[in-house]
């Protein structure tokens, strides 16, 4: 009879150990951001300073897990007032008509022992295309992960700026986008 609440209490155990955990990022440690070339000359860096970040974690069963992002556009912050308005019109963002940037992830996969790819769609600017998110778990305690990201994305894609000329440079901005995401996760509430 030991025996058999032994094995229970580990069959118990394990399957606790392995439920989802519902999260979100913890936007006091959390950074959305970005870094663009401009003629090749100088790099800008800016961030989004609204968002919300939720992911679905099960180490045991990547199947149950999912990362989902939800960026307002209106939110962007370079550094300089008139810049973030003027990214903020038609020639770029067009936020008032396109107001959120959206990732949702359909599958991960894991890399190695720290490396994973979130594959999903982002949507963007009226467009929503096939993304792969690269991600990397940098340190885990209980309900709080460190969650670092570096990729890039061609603004091109999405119609960001596609019609923006600049009055004296051809090729004025690149039309590759950085990606910088680093935030860490505190338990969401249901």
């Amino acid at each position: 009879m030991k025996y058999i609440i032994f094995i229970l209490s580990i069959a118990i155990s394990c399957s606790s150990f392995a439920q989802t955990k519902k999260l979100k990022g913890e936007s006091n440690h959390s950074t959305v951001g970005f870094k663009i070339s401009i003629s090749g000359f100088s790099v800008v860096s800016g961030k989004f300073n609204d968002y919300a970040l939720t992911m679905d974690w099960n180490d045991e069963d990547l199947t149950a897990s999912n990362i989902s992002a939800t960026i307002k556009v209106n939110s962007i912050d370079t550094g300089i007032a008139d810049r973030d308005t003027h990214l903020l019109t038609a020639d770029f963002f067009n936020a008032e008509t396109f107001p959120e940037i959206i990732f949702k992830s359909e599958s991960i996969k894991k890399i190695d022992y720290s490396h994973y790819e979130a594959h999903g769609t982002l949507s963007m600017h009226g467009t929503t295309k096939d993304f792969v998110l690269p991600f990397q778990i940098v340190k885990m305690d209980g309900n709080t992960i460190g969650i670092r990201s570096r990729t890039s994305l061609n603004r091109l894609d999405y119609g960001v700026g596609s019609e923006f000329k600049h009055t004296t440079m051809p090729d004025f901005l690149s039309d590759t986008i950085e990606v910088e995401i680093d935030f860490w996760t505190k338990k969401r509430k249901e």
